[in-house]
Formats: structure tokens, sequence, C-alpha cells
């Protein structure tokens, strides 16, 4: 079956919100031909693809990869009641679609994840070996509060209702772009999966089994002006307990992100650093070229 057919029948069964779908973009439109590197874009929790635009599409232009943006399982879906059907397993079954849609594209695949994108990417390279290499950009190994993983307990959902007096999350916004390419607000069953994700699988079992060349990006200044989403101190963990060799794996901060998301043009206040970042990783660490 055609791989883009194939994405468009899937993407079909659902009423997406506009520019959420899921797309293959070419490195060369005309040819449509595999790339010795394609890129897998995996987005956050309560995202889509927007939230790595523009710095996914220019580096994949940069190094002439065929690049996939995907959409995760229950994302982007116009409804009133966003990701109330969201599970771990769902997750984790549309992120091992978008690799395997990758491997299509690409002799070679990169996992560029954004939050729970990055853990994600962590889950498959330490499933599959044959994952080329890791762009974790604010990687969600933990939730940046206290009081999370009461909502991985036995009354944690009911407690959160009562709290929020709601059965939604509400994200404050100002750009009203922000509600087209992300949930503004969303169920609180969803918060509580997310927990359970990331409690059985953010841990030492799993990044000791990722030794592929990973460099990972995050929002930090100093204590104050850090990233709010995730722990950092959490991210800095995993990145000691990783089995890649030490000259294979970067950790650096972007002081003047201002946002936990790093990539986007919509929400971050600087997407030039990662980006020249990122590049120098891709060129210095995993030897790939910018075509001419």
């Amino acid at each position: 079956m055609d791989l883009q057919y194939f994405i468009l029948k899937n993407e079909s069964q659902h009423k997406i919100k506009p520019d959420n779908e899921a797309r293959i973009v070419w490195a060369n439109d005309s040819l449509k031909q595999k790339t010795e590197y394609a890129i897998v874009y995996l987005h956050g929790f309560s995202a889509s693809q927007e939230e790595g635009n523009p710095v996914h599409r220019n580096i994949a232009k940069q190094f002439g990869c065929n690049l996939y943006l995907s959409r995760l399982a229950e994302h982007g879906i116009d409804t009133a009641d966003a990701l109330i059907n969201f599970t771990p397993d769902k997750l984790w079954e549309s992120a091992k679609e978008a690799y395997a849609i990758g491997k299509q594209l690409g002799n070679k695949v990169i996992l560029m994840g954004t939050s729970t994108g990055g853990t994600l990417a962590l889950q498959l390279a330490a499933a599959y070996p044959d994952v080329a290499g890791l762009i974790l950009l604010s990687p969600n190994i933990a939730i940046n509060d206290p009081n999370a993983w009461l909502l991985n307990d036995h009354w944690g959902l009911q407690i959160a209702r009562l709290v929020k007096r709601s059965k939604f999350n509400a994200i404050p916004f100002t750009n009203p772009k922000y509600k087209q390419y992300w949930n503004d607000q969303y169920r609180l069953e969803a918060i509580a999966e997310l927990e359970e994700l990331l409690e059985t699988t953010m841990n030492a079992n799993t990044f000791s089994k990722v030794n592929q060349p990973v460099l990972t990006l995050y929002y930090y200044r100093d204590e104050k002006n850090q990233d709010k989403v995730v722990k950092v101190s959490a991210m800095k963990e995993m990145f000691a307990q990783l089995a890649t060799p030490s000259d294979k794996k970067k950790m650096i901060a972007i002081p003047n992100a201002g946002n936990h998301v790093l990539g986007s043009s919509i929400v971050s206040h600087d997407i030039i650093t990662p980006q020249n970042e990122i590049t120098s990783f891709l060129t210095s660490v995993m030897q790939l070229k910018p075509i001419k």
C-alpha cells in the first residue's frame, strides 16, 4: 500500500483540527524517494506537529532528510472531551507506528521528540537498537509538580476534580494559534494516564538500554527561570543513566527559550539556538553532512 495513502486513510477516520494531521514532508517532493536519514517528529502531550515548527522542518531540509510529522494517539481531534480516551498503550502503539513509517522513509531513523514525545523517543530507542539517534527537546521524565504522583494514586482523579472543581485541566493562553495546535483544555483522566506512563517507563531499566547518540536540550537560565512543566533534575538523572558513550551524548541548556517548548515560533523566545545546537550535534557527533 502507498505510504501516503495509508496515512491519509488513517487520518480520515477522525475529525481532526485544521493542520493537526500527520504527514510526510519529502526531501524531494517530485521524486518522493527514501533518503539516507529520515527524521520522525514525536510531539508532546496535548500538542501537535506544529510544536516543533519550524525547527523540525529546517533541520530536515538542511540535511536532505525525509521528515514524518506524527499525530500521536487521541491528539489533534476536534472534540469537547479532549484526550478522554488517552492511554499509555495507545500512545506507545502510535509511537511504534510512527517509527515504522520512518523506516520506510529513510535507511536510518533519527527521532526528534518534544516533552512526552521525548519520553516515547527514549522508549523506542530502548526497544529498537536500530534507532540511529535521539534529539530530545525538554523530554518529559517527570512532571514538575510535587503532587503529580497523587494523580496515579487510588483517589487521585477524584482529588484532582475537587481541587480543580472541574473534569478538565485548563491551560491559559494568549496566542490564538495555541488553541489550534494545542488543547487549551483536556480531561483530567489523561493526566493520570500520563503519570502512569512516566512512572512505568522513565526509569533506569529504560535508560540503560539506550546506547544511541543523544542530544538533550532544555530550558534553564537559573533556579527561578527554568522549565515549569517538566523537571530539569529528572532530565539530568536520565542523562547520567544512559548507556550512550560520553562522547556521543550532549545535554545543553537553552537559557533564552523562556518556555518548556523549544522548537515552536508560536511559544519559544529562542528557536535559533536549539536549531544551531541540533545542527552542530548532527554534524559533529552523528557525522551527517548538510546538503549544498
